[in-house]
């Protein structure tokens, strides 16, 4: 009997070892963000750990800029195209609020790279070589106390009310390459068949993912034909020689609702379009309606025109449409 109860002893503390054990190992990981501190020495290192991709390659030797003096500000990489412009724009913005020196992964600057010119937010290349200390970093604006203290900001990251403080320097900041201008100039010509008095409103319709993200997120169904030609219809109301530009990841669904209207051009409706070549058209429009997610809403700010925006209760785009004027809802 003894040794019967020493047996099952033995056994329930080797499964509650191998339970324990488990999570540790494989479920732990799931949550980590960034490796232990021990292992980040310097920049280089603290770079590698913000980025969701793998594909950074090392240098064997770097060009030893000055080390920063005070605290930096960098984020972390998430999402696509217009996810990074917000993660890129938050960098920036937050630096000129606090003074601290700006610095973003090269895993997000070489994509920005293949699209806008000039961008100035510098790499961590040129500080590689700089020793890091992370018992410094805050994850948040509102954590952050002293010049001596770094920020990284978390994947995903979206400041409209302080990148918006300065909405036409970022729209500077975000200057499409020359090729991708012309090129998006040359369709709306096109389209209007030169007609200078033309008034152009990018559409952004997003869907694919989006629909069951929508669905999980907020318990609502996407955007039907209504909000588009209701939005379409507010702006044939107000201007004369209106086209309406249409972008999506669906273009067939598209061409299904709204090919029959003549003054609808839809791309992608015979090629692919890059979503560069996409961002720069829609941000070539005059005005712009779109329903959500980041890409329209990047595209509907470097416009600079009048936006209608679907209403996603406790969405960014809200909070985009409280700050700009000239962003509303359909009543």
């Amino acid at each position: 009997m003894i040794n019967a109860n020493k047996n099952i002893l033995f056994t329930g503390t080797v499964l509650a070892f191998c339970v324990i054990l488990f999570v540790h190992v494989f479920l732990f990981p799931l949550y980590a963000v960034n490796p232990s501190h021990s292992s980040l020495r310097v920049f280089m290192d603290f770079e590698k750990s913000l980025c969701s991709s793998n594909y950074i390659k090392s240098k064997k030797t770097w060009s030893k800029q000055q080390c920063p003096k005070y605290g930096v500000v960098t984020t972390m990489q998430g999402g696509r195209l217009g996810n990074q412009m917000w993660e890129y724009a938050s960098v920036w913005a937050v630096a000129r609020r606090t003074g601290l020196e700006p610095y973003i992964p090269r895993c997000i600057r070489i994509k920005l790279d293949q699209v806008f010119d000039s961008l100035s937010v510098p790499t961590f290349e040129e500080i590689a070589h700089c020793p890091v200390d992370m018992s410094t970093f805050v994850k948040s604006l509102d954590a952050w106390n002293y010049t001596y203290q770094s920020i990284v900001l978390p994947r995903y990251s979206v400041q409209p009310d302080i990148v918006l403080t300065w909405v036409q320097d970022i729209i500077q900041e975000f200057s499409f390459k020359k090729k991708l201008v012309n090129k998006s100039q040359n369709i709306l010509r096109l389209v209007a068949k030169n007609n200078s008095q033309s008034i152009f409103v990018g559409v952004h319709v997003r869907r694919t993912d989006y629909i069951s993200y929508l669905w999980r997120k907020y318990s609502m169904l996407p955007a039907n034909t209504s909000f588009y030609y209701g939005a379409m219809k507010y702006f044939q109301d107000k201007y004369t020689n209106v086209i309406f530009i249409i972008v999506s990841d669906d273009p067939a669904w598209c061409i299904k609702k709204f090919s029959r209207k003549k003054n609808v051009y839809i791309t992608s409706k015979k090629f692919i379009n890059s979503p560069s070549l996409d961002l720069a058209i829609l941000s070539s429009c005059n005005h712009s309606i779109i329903d959500y997610g980041t890409f329209g809403v990047w595209g509907a700010i470097l416009a600079g025109g009048e936006t209608i925006f679907y209403n996603v209760s406790h969405h960014s785009t809200v909070r985009l449409g409280q700050i700009l004027p000239n962003w509303h809802t359909l009543a």
